[in-house]
């Protein structure tokens, strides 16, 4: 066995440490096999490819004479420590499937798994236990179940055709046709009438908010779209948001923050418990928001824009060419030294955005397009969340229109939560920097993790499944590299 371990080399050097503990001994008796093989066997369960695990490989081999139980002992071990890690924190490296997914899952350590594995009294437990136990990864377990069958009992039956945006008081086939899926998707007989009267605006509704969209009652062309999304279609979101849990399956922190890019909010959770709940705006498709993980350190009050290079070349280099006054009072064009300019003495075409001299910034103030404060957590992307003057567009249902940032609709609220750990009135502490109308950086005593994720698919906390629509197509992109690693729709191919 020892030499096995060490003509294997460095692929087989966790397993050599642990066996080496053991004196050598088998770790793989009948009941940890058994447990083993039925994990492996119910790894569709999790969304994962049991082709990968080769399980029917594993359950053939002998275990009669040395060579063959040392072959046998190492099989098991390699094959526990894939599937450990895939079930733990994903089977994807997320960048590899995305390049805006800079999120790097927390690996298991495999001698430590190992020793684990060795060490337990019931291995079909310490085996079930490394998946994630959080309780969104178990309800889509349950959703995923719910999808299969439905997959299997043929659907929810006829689409509703393409044409104009149904409102009450219409009539017609297509209004027979939302009633007939709109009641396969419920449960509920809605009739088979053709015109479109306020019972069904009220289903429409109901249907609406469990799609993050604005519950007017009105079918427009994303709640027909959504309306006509398929179980297969869910279920592949589900795949993909199952491997997202994975990927953040270790303890949060008692308090953080967790935007949800798909479903354009952000929430502060304290203890388990949403303590702030507010519409956010994200980057639109061209300056799409990266996922990832960091931590807000502190807050600037009354914020000085520093309006980032691509947009001073891009976007405000036209206007200054047309204009040079175009950019108004509160924005200040300065030498990169930083000695403030008079654009009114400059010609602006003579430059272009590869030979632009200057800096761009704008004063505090109620029209600064970070709005009255900003929330930091330093990162190579200069994402963060901030206020905004412009509050018509959280009114809207898709809320993709920033460079990247995350707007906020209640940054005050959010920042009083911030400062009350160490404020005793966190309001008036806010509002006495707020009132300065400069330029204040206050610290966070105690730095709070942020979450910047992508989940399109959830059971929320009454046990409704919530869908969202994949406006940066990532769910596609993942989906595909789940294929590609193995993860079939089994429920599918029957």
């Amino acid at each position: 066995m020892r030499d096995a371990l060490v003509a294997g080399g460095d692929a087989l050097a966790p397993l050599a440490r642990v066996y080496e503990v053991h004196d050598f001994q088998p770790i793989w008796d009948d009941g940890k096999s058994e447990a083993l093989l039925a994990s492996l066997w119910g790894a569709g369960d999790h969304g994962l490819p049991v082709a990968r695990y080769r399980v029917e490989r594993l359950a053939g081999m002998a275990a009669e004479g040395t060579d063959a139980r040392i072959a046998r002992e190492i099989a098991f071990s390699r094959a526990f420590l894939r599937y450990a890690r895939d079930v733990n924190s994903g089977l994807l490296e997320p960048r590899s499937a995305d390049r805006d997914i800079v999120v790097s899952p927390k690996r298991p350590d495999p001698v430590a798994l190992l020793e684990g594995l060795a060490d337990t009294p019931d291995a079909a437990d310490y085996i079930a236990a490394l998946a994630p136990g959080h309780k969104d990864y178990e309800n889509l377990l349950a959703e995923k179940k719910r999808l299969e069958a439905l997959i299997a009992a043929g659907g929810w039956g006829e689409a509703v055709a393409n044409g104009p945006t149904l409102r009450q008081g219409d009539t017609g086939p297509r209004v027979t046709q939302m009633r007939t899926r709109l009641g396969a998707m419920d449960g509920v007989d809605y009739g088979t009438e053709p015109t479109f009267d306020l019972a069904l605006a009220d289903a429409v509704k109901a249907f609406q908010l469990r799609h993050g969209l604005n519950d007017d009652g009105v079918a427009g062309p994303k709640t027909i779209e959504a309306l006509n999304a398929t179980p297969t279609d869910r279920l592949k979101q589900v795949l993909v948001n199952l491997e997202r849990q994975r990927w953040l399956n270790y303890d949060r922190g008692d308090r953080h923050i967790y935007v949800n890019q798909a479903d354009f909010t952000v929430q502060l959770i304290d203890h388990g418990k949403v303590t702030l709940h507010s519409r956010v705006v994200i980057g639109k498709n061209r300056h799409r928001t990266q996922e990832f993980n960091d931590e807000m350190t502190h807050m600037v009050v009354n914020p000085t824009w520093h309006v980032p290079r691509s947009i001073a070349t891009e976007e405000m280099l036209p206007k200054l060419q047309r204009n040079p006054n175009a950019l108004g009072g509160s924005m200040q064009v300065m030498t990169r030294s930083g000695t403030r300019i008079n654009p009114a003495l400059v010609d602006f075409n003579q430059f272009n955005a590869s030979n632009f001299p200057f800096i761009v910034k704008q004063l505090p103030g109620g029209g600064n397009a970070l709005g009255r404060v900003k929330f930091m957590f330093p990162n190579k992307f200069s994402i963060y969340l901030h206020d905004t003057p412009t509050k018509s567009l959280f009114a809207k249902d898709t809320r993709a229109y920033s460079h990247g940032c995350v707007r906020v609709q209640k940054p005050f609220e959010l920042a009083e939560l911030l400062l009350a750990p160490q404020s005793d009135d966190p309001a008036a502490t806010f509002r006495r920097h707020l009132d300065s109308g400069s330029e204040r950086y206050v610290n966070l005593e105690t730095p709070v993790p942020v979450y910047l994720t992508y989940q399109s698919a959830w059971v929320d906390g009454f046990g409704v499944p919530q869908y969202r629509a994949d406006i940066y197509g990532r769910d596609g992109r993942v989906f595909d590299a789940l294929s590609k690693a193995g993860v079939t729709l089994a429920a599918v191919e029957g």
